[in-house]
């Protein structure tokens, strides 16, 4: 009997030492209260971070006991943890974050994983191992929040690559000089007078002016108008000079008029504007400087220290034999009326290029062949045209970019890279061809060399900001995001202002973009309207979502952004 007394009181201390101990505080685990932040975890930056607070109840933690608590992510696809941490009895030697007994105590603890697919729709575990000495055991498991709410996977890759832009103009202006010369003291004109020490020739002017007249006549040129000017030299009294020089004005008009009508040139809507020049010192001075005479800086500091023309002309001829190479080679060509021809020069039409961009484009210049590409929708002919450009005109940069660019357009990112890099062999560091290769980087996967392309390419335009914003999402970068979006409306941009806490901003932009009416479009007013806890926008928004594109469903069903929403009976209804 007193044998049967010891092995009873034996057992009764046991279980009372079990109540006290690892058993009492599995019993007990759902006293533990356990606060995550946030909840459901978010996906930012390739990454899920988890910040939890636990706390112990008075009298839950036994003194000589020591906890592992291990948070996970549990999925469909199974179970991933995040790192440990150590929680131990006041009695417990060792590290860890201590609990009294008595009072209680908590715990902080963060943590991060990588995001992977499965754990988009996932629940938080936490899982914990006690130890007692050398006794273990596993207290039970419970769900303490949601995961995942992956919404700045939503971005568009809608990377915009920039075009090298053509400069073509159909009409161009162009201007054709031309000249008649006089002798001494005469103001008709003479299509044979020559001078041969200064070689002037009027049969040479005249065949010119003869040569601008038929190209002026042509079908693709228009003349708007021609500039006569009658110059007289600069020696002899200013009176004679003047009259001179008007009456060479005259002259050459009517000389024109003549060569226009011989031509049958229509002159009527041409304009001909008629002046003169008495005394012509600044052709004076181009003609000294131009020339390889010996004395020409003494000659040219002449005039420029007279002011007075008699005072210049005196002085000049007091040179005896520098003036008499004046009079020969420098004054004769004074004595002329002269021709400024203004015409437009219009170029082939659209149709005439688009023709000639496929049967010879050859024939044609690199402006048209890059204005060409710009003339139709179809990438598959743009990719023709850019292509014989950049085979007609190799050096180029412009042909290669935009080859690139349509590659990049149709999904060929390795063959657009190519072309991106040809072209910035051709013209380094250039913004625009610097922007399209970060683009090609970025869907790469290589988020750190498109943000080094697109800091250097900032001077491209707006587009490369709507790009960088693309990065700043996916970095979890969201300020940055809204900054590099600028005032742009587009679908990126709006989901970067949900994403950096503006949900009014956020539902103003999309709804100025041009995806205010897209499935996706109306899916982010969905899951802005669930931040703002409005239930009707959300079904609105999700069943316009739903009947634009049938895939919105599924991904609804199990996004944490509807959490709240998954019991709702208006929920279910659209996404079963």
């Amino acid at each position: 009997m007193k044998y049967y007394k010891i092995i009873s009181l034996f057992l009764v201390a046991a279980a009372i030492a079990g109540c006290n101990g690892l058993g009492k505080m599995s019993k007990n685990a759902g006293t533990v209260k356990y606060e995550v932040t946030p909840n459901p975890l978010e996906m930012h930056g390739d990454s899920i971070a988890i910040a939890v607070k636990g706390t112990y109840p008075a009298k839950y933690f036994a003194k000589k006991v020591s906890l592992t608590v291990t948070p996970s992510l549990k999925s469909a696809a199974g179970e991933k943890s995040f790192k440990s941490i150590n929680i131990i009895g006041e009695k417990v030697e060792g590290n860890g974050t201590k609990i009294n007994m008595k009072a209680g105590g908590n715990f902080t603890y963060t943590d991060k994983m990588a995001y992977t697919p499965d754990l988009r729709a996932a629940d938080v575990m936490v899982n914990i191992k006690g130890m007692k000495g050398k006794k273990e055991k596993l207290l039970p498991s419970s769900k303490i929040a949601d995961a995942t709410i992956t919404t700045p996977l939503l971005v568009k890759s809608d990377e915009k690559v920039l075009i090298g832009k053509d400069n073509f103009q159909r009409i161009v202006p162009v201007t054709y000089d031309g000249k008649m010369y006089y002798p001494v003291n005469v103001s008709s004109v003479s299509t044979g007078f020559k001078h041969k020490q200064s070689g002037i020739s009027n049969k040479t002017e005249a065949a010119q002016l003869d040569s601008i007249l038929k190209t002026c006549s042509a079908p693709n040129m228009v003349l708007k108008s021609v500039d006569v000017t009658g110059n007289a030299s600069p020696d002899g009294k200013v009176d004679l000079n003047t009259k001179l020089a008007d009456n060479r004005s005259k002259s050459s008009d009517k000389y024109l008029a003549d060569r226009m009508k011989k031509m049958k040139m229509k002159a009527d809507s041409i304009a001909m504007n008629k002046s003169s020049v008495a005394e012509d010192w600044p052709g004076f001075q181009k003609l000294m400087q131009e020339s390889d005479m010996g004395m020409k800086d003494v000659i040219l500091r002449i005039v420029a220290s007279n002011s007075d023309p008699e005072a210049r002309e005196m002085e000049i001829k007091k040179m005896g034999k520098a003036y008499k190479e004046i009079a020969d080679g420098i004054m004769p060509k004074l004595r002329k009326s002269s021709y400024v021809f203004n015409a437009d020069k219009i170029g082939r039409s659209d149709e005439e290029i688009s023709r000639l961009a496929k049967s010879n484009p050859d024939s044609l210049s690199v402006e048209e062949i890059l204005y060409a590409g710009t003339l139709t929708q179809d990438n598959t002919e743009k990719l023709a045209i850019y292509s014989s450009g950049e085979r007609i005109y190799p050096q180029d940069w412009r042909c290669a970019n935009n080859v690139g660019m349509i590659k990049f357009w149709m999904k060929d990112v390795d063959g657009a890279m190519a072309e991106f890099s040809k072209a910035d062999q051709l013209n380094a560091n250039n913004a625009i061809v610097m922007n399209n290769m970060g683009a090609c980087y970025r869907q790469k996967g290589d988020r750190a060399k498109a943000t080094e392309m697109y800091t250097a390419a900032m001077s491209a335009g707006p587009e490369v900001g709507e790009n960088m914003a693309i990065v700043d999402i996916l970095n979890g970068n969201y300020s940055n995001a809204v900054s590099h979006c600028g005032s742009a409306a587009s679908f990126n941009c709006a989901l970067s202002k949900l994403l950096s806490g503006d949900k009014d901003g956020a539902m103003s932009m999309v709804d100025a973009s041009p995806d205010k009416d897209s499935a996706i479009g109306m899916y982010l007013k969905a899951v802005i309207s669930a931040r703002k806890g409005d239930a009707a926008g959300v079904i609105s928004n999700l069943t316009s979502s739903i009947a634009k594109d049938g895939a919105m469903k599924a991904m609804a069903r199990d996004d944490r952004e509807f959490i709240k929403w998954f019991g709702d009976a208006g929920f279910k209804a659209i996404v079963q």
